[in-house]
């Protein structure tokens, strides 16, 4: 108890800390070195804990506008969490179908070199290369499959969700391909074979088991690129999403709401990961 406390308090010192970067760093304008304001810390500490307090999450500009966050949040952290909870989900279910139950398949194998491929490309080239491709297609076509309005709807929202779910899908199905011929070279595997138990057995009943340890202590990472990337999509794209508090305010106080709002995110998809895994192994592996 005492260290889930501990650790509680020190994510909340961090997240404030890089909230409070922008007005703690100063360029000095003679020597163009940086000065550090570290004795603004226990003001800024204070002036949080005291809204947080009040029942208020504080304001935020929105071009000449001032807005309560309180406001606007709820709409935009749905959005974000949507994105990211779909995308990851999606990333590690693909990840198992592909990596492990399908993976003998002719197809499958020309997937994972095309995977392969594109693992070698920065995410943000392939953000990049995806946008201009959905604008060839518009033109080419007429069908619009982006829009960079935040009123857009599913057509703001569908497209961000594939682009976030690129990295992680990239990362898992390497991961989940490399331990599964891994494991596949073992000699209770060879014995099971041996056996003559089903291919489709096997990998429920004795691949699985042996992988699944492996993907969640990687899930952390997966959803790391998943939250990385959503900053650059929602920025670039034009999504109302959670990012917007971080992007456009230099206040402490929307920066770190939408910090935590972000580690919020990450916990309920991480969650979800989990309760994938449980309802999996609840309907088709045999304890």
């Amino acid at each position: 108890m005492f260290r889930a406390v501990q650790q509680i308090l020190i994510i909340f010192a961090l997240i404030l800390f890089l909230a409070a970067l922008p007005k703690i760093i100063s360029v000095d304008p003679s020597s163009g070195s940086l000065n550090w304001s570290f004795d603004t810390l226990p003001q800024i500490y204070g002036d949080f804990i005291s809204e947080i307090s009040e029942g208020s999450l504080g304001t935020y500009q929105l071009g000449l506008q001032t807005r309560p966050i309180a406001g606007d949040i709820a709409d935009n952290f749905f959005t974000s969490l949507l994105i990211v909870l779909i995308a990851v989900n999606a990333s590690l279910i693909i990840s198992m179908i592909f990596g492990v139950f399908i993976s003998r398949f002719r197809l499958t194998k020309l997937f994972g070199a095309f995977l392969n491929m594109l693992a070698a490309i920065p995410d943000f080239i392939i953000i990049v290369v995806s946008m201009i491709l959905a604008v060839k297609i518009y033109k080419i076509t007429g069908i619009r499959v982006i829009s960079l309005r935040p009123d857009g709807g599913a057509l703001n929202t569908w497209f961000p969700t594939v682009l976030a779910a690129i990295a992680p899908t990239l990362y898992l199905f390497k991961l989940v391909s490399v331990k599964y011929y891994q494991t596949s070279s073992e000699d209770y595997i060879k014995t099971a074979v041996a056996k003559g138990m089903g291919l489709n057995y096997i990998n429920f009943q004795h691949v699985f088991k042996n992988l699944e340890p492996f993907i969640k202590s990687e899930l952390v990472k997966v959803i790391s690129l998943a939250i990385g990337n959503l900053f650059i999509i929602e920025h670039i794209m034009n999504v109302s999403g959670i990012t917007k508090f971080i992007f456009q305010s230099n206040g402490v106080q929307p920066i770190a709401i939408g910090l935590f709002a972000m580690l919020l995110i990450s916990l309920i998809v991480y969650i979800s990961n989990r309760l994938i895994f449980y309802l999996f192994k609840r309907g088709f592996i045999y304890e």
